[in-house]
């Protein structure tokens, strides 16, 4: 029973790859933040143009 209790402290305690894990998760959120934003670049698009427009007076702003 000590054995078991020893070794189950031990894998708790162990930080090895911790880093090389949280590189990833960095990564997936990075990940699903740009497919969010390529599913909805239309929209975003849209409201930025129109955002842009009231607060430039409409036709005074153009498009580079």
């Amino acid at each position: 029973m000590n054995k078991i209790q020893s070794n189950l402290r031990r894998f708790h305690n162990d930080e090895a790859g911790l880093e090389a894990l949280q590189v990833v998760m960095i990564l997936a959120v990075a990940a699903v933040a740009l497919i969010a934003v390529k599913t909805q670049w239309n929209n975003i698009s849209q409201w930025f143009k129109s955002v842009m427009g009231q607060g430039t007076g409409g036709d005074n702003w153009k498009q580079p």
